[in-house]
């Protein structure tokens, strides 16, 4: 394996970490806070919706290594490799993109708005995007075993 290839290997594991990781903590400070008033539970989720950046950069760790790895290897060859698991993946790439672009739309306006009804759509998307982002992990384990 050439050693930029490994960088990239390495880069698009990172991307993971970030944004699966602050996904899951995003879903377990929503549960923390469920004991707050209504009030003080909005302003603590506006606060939360930080961790939000952390997926993005985490997208675009994995999208830009994940290209990267694709061509290094060649698209003839990785996506013979791969297989249907490995165009299951891109699909659920593709779906992920777009959840994340809505939930930034989302955040921006739920943000601009200091909260209100808005805030009570961002859950739904949040847990979407985990069960996506886990569909992913799942379908690249299978494609490249």
């Amino acid at each position: 394996m050439p050693p930029i290839y490994l960088a990239f290997l390495i880069i698009h594991f990172v991307g993971l970490a970030l944004g699966v990781g602050g996904n899951f903590a995003a879903i377990a400070l929503r549960r923390a806070a469920r004991g707050l008033e209504p009030a003080e539970r909005a302003t603590f989720s506006l606060r939360a919706m930080a961790l939000a950046k952390n997926g993005s950069y985490g997208l675009l760790l994995s999208l830009v290594s994940g290209l990267g790895m694709f061509f290094i290897r060649g698209p003839a060859n990785a996506l013979a490799a791969g297989g249907p698991p490995f165009h299951a993946k891109l699909t659920l790439v593709v779906i992920l993109c777009g959840l994340v672009g809505y939930s930034q739309a989302l955040g921006k306006r739920v943000r601009e708005a200091g909260g209100g009804p808005l805030l009570s759509r961002l859950p739904a998307v949040s847990n979407a995007i985990a069960l996506v982002s886990v569909g992913i992990i799942v379908a690249a384990v299978i494609a490249f075993q």
